[in-house]
């Protein structure tokens, strides 16, 4: 029994003695995927990014200056009116 103590006391006193010896290794907070992740990303915009404004858009077939016919606006509003069936809309009146 005298054996069994001693040999587990011993035991636990070299583990706490090299638990306290060892060299503790300095904190790094920077997780190692971070720095590829950033790259990746910034990548993947630019190529993004690429690919949306090299879109081939249809040349425009401009005939030249024409005739503009504008509607004047001025005289129209908008007024609450009720229809045939009884209930109330809003319509656009014009004189």
């Amino acid at each position: 029994m005298f054996f069994k103590k001693s040999s587990v006391s011993l035991i636990a006193a070299t583990a706490l003695g090299l638990a306290v010896t060892a060299a503790p290794r300095p904190a790094n907070a920077l997780v190692w995927w971070v720095v590829p992740a950033i790259v990746a990303g910034t990548v993947g915009g630019v190529a993004v990014g690429t690919a949306a404004t090299n879109t081939v858009y249809a040349q425009a077939n401009y005939d030249g200056p024409g005739t503009v016919y504008v509607q004047p606006t001025a005289g129209c509003h908008w007024a609450r009116v009720q229809t045939a069936s009884g209930a109330w809309a809003r319509e656009r009146i014009c004189p």
